[in-house]
């Protein structure tokens, strides 16, 4: 069992997105939809799935101290891989201190395909799975 598919088995609603993938984390062709940031409300990433014939919209609720680093978001995000794994410490710098948050404990790396690639730390609260998304 590979980091990303155990930790998808500790993260609510992480357990049923594996179930719709058929028991192991495949992210090869998934699509990054949206990606917000608000500070009084929960944050998220959606992602676009492929599985088989069909696809399933996951919506990762993130919270805690965000860290983004993302490039190349255009008309088609395409994605090689999503790997999740638990992040090492990082430096908090002098203008974080203060702020009452710690930094996140997963960090997301999107592999690039075509357009968005890079990586996400944060903690992810819970994963939602969406039939549709608008």
């Amino acid at each position: 069992m590979n980091e990303t598919t155990a930790l998808l088995g500790i993260i609510p609603g992480g357990t049923d997105l594996l179930a719709r993938l058929g028991g192991a984390a495949s992210f090869h062709d998934a699509e990054i939809v949206s990606l917000t940031l608000d500070r009084s409300r929960a944050s998220t990433l959606v992602l676009k799935v492929p599985v088989g014939t069909q696809q399933v919209f996951a919506r990762l609720i993130l919270k805690q101290w965000i860290d983004v680093n993302l490039s190349g978001f255009s008309h088609q995000n395409v994605i090689n891989r999503l790997t999740i794994r638990r992040t090492e410490e990082r430096r908090i710098e002098p203008w974080e201190v203060g702020v009452g948050m710690q930094p996140g404990e997963f960090e997301l790396a999107l592999e690039p395909c075509f357009g968005a690639y890079g990586m996400i730390r944060a903690n992810i609260e819970r994963i939602e799975l969406l039939d549709n998304y608008t």
